[in-house]
């Protein structure tokens, strides 16, 4: 009888549990532009994501997850100007019986600060 509930119990949750597939979105040499002849710091590496979540329907995606990622990421390093050397994934989550989907959009990269000016040679 205990082996039998475990059974059960088990194949309740693995039915509960969602599958997820990560896919590679870009490799992106930068996320804004850079003004011509400034001077580009690295601060540090930083990482962001954003999610979204839709019941019977595959997500709709736009840039807007992108750009919350990006946001999100940068906003750990306060003096940061734009995202440099970032890597895009996209993670698609599905629950086995329930027609439920999230999608996390992750950025991972080096935030940097651009001074506009003369530009110095090291």
């Amino acid at each position: 009888m205990n082996l039998m509930i475990k059974c059960v119990s088990l194949g309740i949750a693995s039915i509960m549990m969602g599958c997820t597939s990560t896919y590679l979105r870009d490799l992106d040499a930068q996320s804004h532009f850079d003004y011509p002849n400034s001077n580009v710091y690295p601060l540090g590496h930083v990482k962001g994501e954003s999610s979204k979540t839709s019941f019977f329907t595959y997500p709709m995606l736009d840039g807007s997850l992108q750009s919350e990622a990006i946001d999100n990421a940068m906003a750990q390093k306060p003096e940061a100007d734009l995202l440099i050397n970032a890597i895009h994934f996209q993670d698609v989550t599905q629950l086995l019986i329930l027609p439920i989907y999230t999608v996390t959009y992750r950025v991972e990269g080096v935030a940097a600060k651009m001074e506009i000016g003369s530009q110095r040679i090291n």
